[in-house]
């Protein structure tokens, strides 16, 4: 309860005191409420038919799938110079019709993830082949996918294999 004191400052500050509730009013609250109103009243009702339910896809068309995608990611590896990470000159052409494949699966929601460089975290679907030190690093990184991760709409269907650059073990010999 505010005393004597603080009522008068506040008056003479002209200010309201901080627990007090503001009126509901609101500036044309009635145009407002009228326009409100008329969008609602006009508006058709949800209708009650359920969402048609996305059809299941046998499991061959998948496991086709995957491997169709597994099998355009290793041409497009095959394709590319192992000391620029571009395409070789003499595989340009081949190269925009695996383009065409990855785009295609991409249509029929299929994405193909290669690991190579990323960082590792040990919750990550992956199965990890090898492990080697490597000097220079500071956590471990993906150093070679040897399969990659097959996602379809966001679900995993097959998981990525690589190998691990991890950081060098410290001497305990000192």
């Amino acid at each position: 309860m505010p005393n004597k004191l603080t009522r008068t400052l506040l008056k003479r500050l002209k200010l309201h005191p901080p627990f007090e509730i503001p009126s509901a009013e609101w500036p044309q609250e009635k145009e407002l409420t009228d326009i409100l109103s008329s969008l609602l009243a006009s508006k058709t009702p949800p209708s009650k038919e359920p969402a048609a339910p996305v059809a299941e896809v046998p499991a061959g068309y998948l496991k086709a799938l995957v491997s169709i995608a597994t099998n355009a990611w290793r041409a497009k590896r095959k394709m590319l110079d192992t000391a620029t990470g571009e395409v070789r000159e003499d595989m340009k052409r081949v190269d925009r019709h695996i383009e065409a494949i990855y785009r295609n699966l991409a249509e029929v929601g299929i994405l193909i993830r290669d690991h190579t460089g990323d960082a590792y975290d040990e919750g990550q679907p992956m199965k990890v082949i090898a492990s080697r030190p490597r000097e220079g690093l500071d956590k471990k990184r993906v150093s070679e996918t040897l399969l990659p991760s097959v996602f379809w709409n966001n679900r995993l269907l097959q998981n990525g294999e690589i190998e691990l650059a991890t950081p060098p073990i410290p001497d305990q010999t000192a």
